[in-house]
């Protein structure tokens, strides 16, 4: 029979507050990202502040009399933007003294070259737009491809690294017409074979193949780029002094935030109501969650470079395996907490600037009992094969024997999967006849 009963039940249960998932949050950003939240933060709730980094003064060239040159503008020191691809082409095509019609032309199929100087518009198309012959398009392409760099207003590949022959004087006798048979031959290139078809040794057809892999597949790519370079803002810096291990946050261009005063001492004299209350709270606990995260980060800092220190003296070379466990257990929190310190953030070390990630390694048995880190490895592989006989390179299943008489355990499947990962071909492409 089906009724109603009273059951009294204890259980735990973990909420998560506001507060905390803002902490969360916070650790999981880097400095950059940090910025931006702090500064959205401070134009949406006056009673946060943030005082600016100090930035560095604009020193004078040493040339220039600071009272006579008042006026000075560093804005004006800055560099202009360099010219494009198609302004280069055109420029050089109005010191020919071409016919006007075809200099138009010749202008037009400028416009059509990529930033990569391959033209990307078919002759047909030309001819259609300009209301041209197919003779004219193509003696205004003649033109183009006269142009520097060599092998600019290319249709493909193989026309590219045939202008770029072509138009060289010391360029190899056989290269020109390996390109010509076909690039699908140069994909798995084989002295011996390619001697053959083109009845040549293979001492001379290596050195054609050497001599095409040094050509540029794509010879504007570095003209009027307009890419911006990626600057990477480490979090923290490392350093060893006085054989002591030195660990600083990098406070460049994060500001300082606190508490605007006048505010605070406004909501206290007036009695605010429960809105100007919770601007002062939300902005206490946005001090604390910053203060929280620079004690997290230093903590799993400081145990990350206390493991890692044979790296900061040897280099990558002395780089141990390492896992969030670890790090957690040292420190006594949990890996997920260690895992959001971690994502993003790099640090500054004597070795260059590394991703918190790197320092988190698989590592590799070794017959003594000690365990190799997989960079570490990888490093080692590199410097085997860096080290052979271009006539007679290592083959994936010597460089593993090599490895074991090191004492490392590795398979040959491992061992070609970190060759490729350091993008370095098998021992058939790597090898080299002697001229």
């Amino acid at each position: 029979m089906l009724g109603f009963q009273l059951v009294q039940e204890g259980r735990i249960r973990l909420s998560i507050t506001p507060e905390m998932k803002q902490s969360i949050h916070l650790l999981t950003l880097s400095g950059q990202e940090l910025t931006r939240y702090l500064q959205e933060a401070a134009d949406e709730n006056p009673v946060l502040e943030l005082e600016e980094p100090s930035t560095l003064r604009t020193r004078l060239p040493r040339r220039l009399n600071q009272e006579r040159f008042s006026s000075y503008d560093p804005l004006l020191q800055m560099k202009g933007a360099e010219p494009t691809l198609e302004h280069l082409l055109i420029s050089q095509l109005r010191l020919q003294n071409l016919p006007p019609a075809m200099e138009t032309t010749a202008v037009y199929l400028a416009g059509c070259v990529n930033d990569d100087g391959y033209l990307t518009m078919e002759l047909t198309d030309v001819v259609s737009a300009r209301g041209i012959s197919m003779p004219e398009a193509e003696a205004a392409l003649d033109i183009l491809q006269s142009l520097d760099p060599a092998g600019v207003g290319a249709r493909n590949l193989r026309e590219c690294l045939l202008l770029q022959i072509r138009r060289d004087s010391y360029a190899n006798q056989h290269a020109e017409h390996m390109v010509e048979r076909g690039l699908e031959e140069l994909v798995r290139f084989h002295p011996g074979r390619a001697g053959t078809r083109l009845g040549i040794s293979s001492q001379q057809a290596q050195a054609a193949y050497d001599y095409i892999a040094g050509l540029d597949p794509k010879p504007c790519r570095s003209i009027g780029c307009t890419e911006r370079a990626h600057y990477i803002i480490p979090d923290a810096v490392v350093q060893i002094r006085n054989d002591e291990l030195s660990l600083r946050l990098n406070s460049a261009g994060v500001p300082r935030v606190s508490l605007n005063e006048a505010f605070c001492r406004w909501i206290r004299e007036i009695d605010a109501d429960e809105v100007w209350s919770g601007r002062a709270a939300e902005a206490r606990a946005i001090i604390r969650s910053v203060r929280m995260r620079r004690r997290t980060l230093m903590r799993v800092l400081a145990a990350i470079m206390s493991e890692q220190e044979s790296f900061l003296r040897e280099g990558p070379a002395g780089l141990k395996p390492l896992n969030l466990a670890v790090i957690a257990e040292a420190i006594g929190m949990h890996e997920s907490t260690v895992s959001r310190a971690v994502n993003g953030k790099y640090v500054q070390t004597p070795h260059g600037v590394f991703e918190l990630k790197t320092f988190f390694a698989s590592g590799l048995e070794t017959t003594n009992g000690e365990v190799a880190s997989a960079p570490a490895v990888k490093l080692r592989l590199k410097e085997l094969i860096r080290s052979e006989r271009a006539e007679r390179p290592y083959s994936d299943s010597q460089l593993t024997a090599l490895l074991a008489s090191e004492g490392i355990v590795i398979s040959r499947r491992t061992v070609a999967k970190y060759r490729e990962e350091l993008q370095i071909l098998p021992s058939l492409e790597r090898k080299r006849w002697g001229k």
